[in-house]
C-alpha cells in the first residue's frame, strides 16, 4: 500500500526521469535547486541508458561518481561494481541519497567537495571508473584533478557543456584549447552524444555533451611536462599571433629563432595549429634551449587554469 507521497517514498519504484515526480520530490524534501552548484538534474532515459552501456563496457572495479545529486545514476552504478564511491557536496541530497540508497550495500556516500576527493587509497592499476556531470561552472578544476590523478583512473564518462566537450576534442588544432591539450597529452577522449537543456530539471542554457576520457598507460608526448605545458599554455594565451610573435614572451629573439631552427617548425604559423607532435617536438627544443641558458626561468603546472588559454 502506497503512502500519501506515492511513489516517491519508495526509491525502487520511484522514476528519475518524470520531470513531474523529480520536482515532487525536491519540494518534498525542501530543496531548490541551486545554480552556484550547477545543480542540473538528468532526466533523460535514453541519455541514462546510453551511460549504462558506457558503464557496463568499462567493467570497472570501483566507481567514483561526482555529484551524485537524487542518486538516479548511483543506483545504476551500483550494479555494475564491487564499489561505489557517490560524492555530494551538498548537505541536503546527503541526506535524501543516504535515505533512499539505504538498501544498496555496495554504496558508500561521501559528503564532499569532489575536488578534495583523495583517490590514492583506491590504489594506482586498478580498474576504476569515474562518472559525472560535471557543474560547468568548475569544469576545469574537475578536469584537471582527473588527471592529476590518472594513475588511479582507468576512464571517466562525463558530461559537460557542448562547447567544453567540442574545444576539448579538437584539441590540439584552431578551436582549441590549453585545457584540451592537456587532456589529449594523457588520454584518448571520446565523443558520444549531445543532450539538450530539456535532458535536466531544471534545463540549464545550454547543451551538453556527453563524453569518455580513456586515459593512456603513458604520456602522449616526450618532453618533459614543464617544458611542454609552458609552451602550451604560451601559445593558446597567444592564439591569434603567429608563432614567433607568440614565443617571444618566453625566450629573447635570438632565442626563439634558435628554438624554431631546432624544431624545424615555420615561426609564421599560428601556434594553435599545431599538432600533438609538433608540439612535442617544439617543447623539446624549447627545453634544451632553456638548458643552455638562452632564457630564464618560465613557470607552467597543470595548477595553472589552462582552459584560459
Amino acid at each position: 500500500m502506497s503512502s500519501p507521497d506515492g511513489p516517491l517514498n519508495d526509491p525502487r519504484t520511484a522514476d528519475p526521469t518524470d520531470r513531474r515526480e523529480v520536482k515532487r520530490l525536491l519540494e518534498r524534501t525542501g530543496i531548490r535547486p541551486s545554480k552556484r552548484l550547477g545543480q542540473n538534474f538528468l532526466v533523460d532515459r535514453g541519455a541514462i541508458e546510453t551511460i549504462a552501456k558506457l558503464v557496463e563496457g568499462s567493467d570497472p572495479e570501483t566507481i567514483v561518481e561526482i555529484g551524485a545529486g537524487l542518486g538516479v545514476l548511483t543506483r545504476l552504478l551500483a550494479g555494475s561494481a564491487k564499489r561505489v564511491i557517490a560524492i555530494e557536496i551538498d548537505g541536503r541530497l546527503v541526506e535524501e541519497l543516504r535515505r533512499r540508497l539505504a538498501d544498496l550495500d555496495t554504496v558508500e556516500i561521501r559528503h564532499q567537495d569532489f575536488l578534495k576527493f583523495d583517490f590514492s587509497p583506491i590504489g594506482a592499476g586498478g580498474r576504476t571508473l569515474v562518472v559525472g556531470s560535471i557543474p560547468y561552472r568548475i569544469t576545469a578544476p574537475i578536469i584537471r584533478h582527473l588527471v592529476r590523478n590518472r594513475d588511479f583512473i582507468e576512464r571517466a564518462i562525463l558530461i559537460t557543456q557542448r562547447e567544453v566537450a567540442e574545444k576539448i576534442l579538437r584539441s590540439p588544432g584552431p578551436g582549441g584549447t590549453s585545457l584540451g591539450v592537456l587532456v589529449q597529452a594523457y588520454a584518448e577522449p571520446t565523443f558520444v552524444t549531445n543532450l539538450k537543456p530539456a535532458s535536466f530539471f531544471p534545463p540549464p542554457q545550454v547543451d551538453s555533451t556527453v563524453w569518455t576520457v580513456s586515459f593512456t598507460d603513458r604520456p602522449r608526448f616526450t618532453a618533459d611536462p614543464d617544458s611542454f605545458f609552458t609552451l602550451v599554455k604560451t601559445i593558446y594565451g597567444k592564439r591569434r599571433k603567429m608563432l614567433r610573435s607568440a614565443l617571444r614572451s618566453l625566450l629573447p629573439p635570438e632565442g626563439v629563432d634558435l628554438l624554431l631552427k631546432e624544431a624545424d617548425i615555420d615561426g609564421n604559423l599560428r601556434g594553435e595549429g599545431l599538432d600533438l607532435p609538433s608540439l612535442d617536438r617544439l617543447a623539446s627544443a624549447f627545453a634544451a634551449v632553456r638548458r643552455r641558458g638562452s632564457s630564464g626561468e618560465a613557470g607552467s603546472s597543470l595548477d595553472r587554469d589552462p582552459d584560459r588559454g
